[in-house]
């Protein structure tokens, strides 16, 4: 599969702090692509760096299988289309700010009313067109900014926390123009998110970040602490690890990975937590259970598993999981 970003030995410090260390990441073309994380997990971090906004520290990013310099070479430039999570828009109309991000792309001006109209009609705002910009509400601006971003047609759009301080009906009218723009033939989407259920609902792939290291475990079970002798301690519980990292402070269990029973197991996993059933929730498919054990666990079971436990909230049950199941960060 054909890669629109590879990025190598990455990283990035603020001060004494590395904010970002990825060994090795690629991003795959023509696929909606969900970055997942906390706050200051890293994620709009890395989309700095994908939309050259600002360069790493260290290492190297390919653009489409092409060598990139700072700053981009403007043939590069116009293949990426960037939204950062607080848009700004100039003085003067909606129209005025599209058209002057044509002009800065160099696109030829008998394009210019063509391509406004599209961009503006793909985000619903093609009434808008004359307004004055600082008049636009919330929801108005993400959307002006998106089609801002999607006038000259890149290849790459690039979305910051897009859905943050939106109410439910401009959230469902930002998750319908992702998924038109993802559809599209020869685009790439790639959009950070706090919410793991909305990214993985709409991309085809998610990117989970901790701590400005990416992870392959779901962002549901994540711990931190200490490390001693191969236990780490949250300070409510101690969760056997196969790590012999001494300087471990984060870990995430795959919720898929920990076994749920209405009885202790007699078995040679190391990890076993009694505690409360406290919510059982239908999740694409699966059903999830969150258990409180001192510390709170989320477990991903079928819901023919569900009927066999035979299971209501408050039930005590007990959760169980191999040392291998730990990621460690």
């Amino acid at each position: 599969m054909s890669s629109s970003y590879q990025l190598k030995n990455i990283k990035v410090h603020h001060g004494q702090q590395c904010v970002l260390d990825i060994p090795e990441l690629s991003l795959p073309e023509e696929k909606c692509i969900a970055l997942l994380g906390d706050n200051g997990a890293g994620k709009s971090t890395l989309l700095d760096l994908l939309a050259f906004t600002s360069r790493p520290d260290q290492g190297e990013i390919t653009l489409k299988r092409q060598a990139t310099l700072y700053p981009l070479h403007p043939k590069q430039r116009q293949m990426i289309g960037y939204v950062p999570q607080h848009p700004f828009l100039l003085a003067g109309s909606v129209a005025d700010n599209i058209q002057l991000a044509l002009r800065l792309q160099g696109i030829e001006r008998k394009q210019h009313q063509n391509q406004i109209k599209q961009a503006l009609e793909l985000v619903n705002l093609d009434h808008l067109a004359q307004q004055a910009a600082h008049t636009l509400s919330g929801g108005e601006l993400k959307r002006a900014a998106i089609a801002r971003a999607v006038a000259y047609q890149p290849d790459i759009l690039l979305l910051d926390e897009p859905f943050s301080h939106l109410d439910q009906i401009h959230s469902q009218q930002f998750e319908d123009i992702i998924q038109h723009l993802a559809s599209q033939s020869g685009k790439t989407v790639i959009f950070s998110t706090h919410d793991r259920l909305q990214g993985l609902a709409l991309a085809d792939s998610t990117i989970n970040l901790v701590a400005g290291k990416t992870t392959k475990s779901p962002l549901l079970n994540l711990f931190h602490g200490t490390m001693h002798d191969q236990v780490f301690d949250t300070g409510h519980l101690q969760i056997h690890t196969i790590s012999q990292l001494a300087t471990a402070r984060h870990i995430a269990i795959d919720p898929s990975e920990i076994i749920i029973s209405t009885q202790e197991l007699q078995s040679s996993m190391q990890n076993h937590y009694m505690g409360r059933l406290i919510l059982i929730a239908e999740e694409i498919g699966t059903i999830r259970l969150t258990i409180d054990c001192g510390e709170r666990f989320h477990a991903i079971i079928s819901p023919k598993s569900l009927s066999d436990l035979n299971l209501t909230i408050g039930d005590t049950v007990w959760l169980s999981f191999k040392s291998t199941a730990v990621s460690i960060f």
